[in-house]
């Protein structure tokens, strides 16, 4: 004997009922909610892949904006911008997206319903599938981090992205978001049809098959002498090798002494769905969107040693390293990471 009290064989049990109850709560709901599901559905498809395609504006564009509205409303990153740019954005239907989550969310408040939606993945223990929802906490936590410190900022390819609008009013900064001519026009359109201030952004139109972006960045007021942050989001995987390693070379020219590149790589694995079911689902909805997933790292062996040499190749020193998944030993799927110019160390 030793003296311990015996092992209680339904310890288990109080928190196996929470949840059953949980869930005998929430399949009314959303069986209440299938009618609005559908007619949200309908109108969400209309609208991200026929409105989309006749305003010019980029399908993976919207996605992005879905996932800063979700984390909203499951109350993982308070984000009313997002949201009332969402309801003023004629490529999306936050209708559509209240009729297909609202169920859960209404359950999550009420009765503490929760799914992955709701939760955030633990800094290291990513999955494919929960990977959205921590690399916009990560940049949010980058733009913070340098906001005070540099003197500019970049973001190429920002799409509907609202990160700077978050971090950057009334900060003396000044902020230039480069983008197809026809995303930022919607864009700027629909901040203005939302009543959101951005006067303190300068948006930069450029036609990438045909212009510079760096010609255009300069005429627009970017001044080289300054400390900059380029912030480059989700934008490589969807360009060839040499584009990719093509414009990293080009930030690292036009950044003064102790500015800062931040972008995010996935692996070679992640981005030809080698990795997840879910993500080869993806994969072939963007191929018959037209923008399909082109770039990616061979991160199969030693990912940190192969991200850091890739960035040497453009001319950059890696300073800061975050890998996603990496304490579930799981397959190297994308990494976020920071970097300055080799010549200025």
């Amino acid at each position: 004997m030793t003296g311990q009290p015996p092992k209680n064989k339904h310890r288990g049990t109080p928190g196996f009922l929470i949840k059953f109850f949980q869930l005998a709560l929430y399949i009314p709901i959303q069986v209440a909610f299938i009618p609005f599901a559908i007619v949200g559905l309908v109108d969400a498809i209309f609208k991200e892949m026929i409105i989309s395609r006749k305003l010019g504006v980029s399908f993976t564009a919207i996605k992005a904006l879905q996932y800063r509205w979700i984390m909203h409303y499951f109350d993982t990153r308070p984000d009313p911008i997002s949201v009332a740019f969402t309801k003023k954005l004629p490529c999306e239907s936050h209708f559509g997206l209240w009729s297909t989550f609202g169920a859960l969310i209404i359950s999550q408040r009420l009765f503490g319903f929760t799914t992955i939606f709701g939760r955030v993945a633990e800094p290291g223990k990513e999955t494919p599938v929960s990977t959205a929802g921590r690399r916009v906490l990560m940049f949010d936590a980058i733009v913070e981090k340098y906001v005070d410190e540099m003197e500019q900022i970049v973001i190429p390819g920002a799409g509907f992205d609202l990160v700077a609008l978050h971090f950057t009013k009334a900060k003396n900064t000044k902020v230039f978001e480069l983008d197809q001519a026809e995303t930022l026009h919607v864009k700027v359109q629909t901040l203005k049809d939302a009543a959101i201030a951005h006067d303190w952004i300068t948006y930069v139109p450029v036609d990438y098959s045909t212009e510079s972006w760096t010609e255009k960045l300069l005429a627009a007021g970017f001044d080289k002498t300054k400390k900059t942050l380029f912030l480059w989001q989700s934008v490589s995987l969807f360009l060839e090798a040499g584009t990719v390693k093509k414009t990293l070379r080009e930030m690292a020219g036009l950044g003064a002494g102790g500015s800062i590149i931040a972008q995010d790589l996935y692996s070679k694995a992640f981005i030809s769905g080698e990795t997840s079911r879910i993500v080869k689902r993806s994969l072939r909805m963007l191929d018959r969107m037209g923008e399909p997933w082109k770039f990616g790292v061979d991160m199969s062996d030693d990912p940190e040693s192969a991200v850091e040499s890739f960035l040497e190749d453009c001319g950059l020193r890696m300073t800061e390293y975050f890998q996603f998944g990496e304490k579930l030993g799981i397959e190297p799927i994308y990494c976020v990471v920071e970097a300055e110019r080799l010549d200025r160390v």
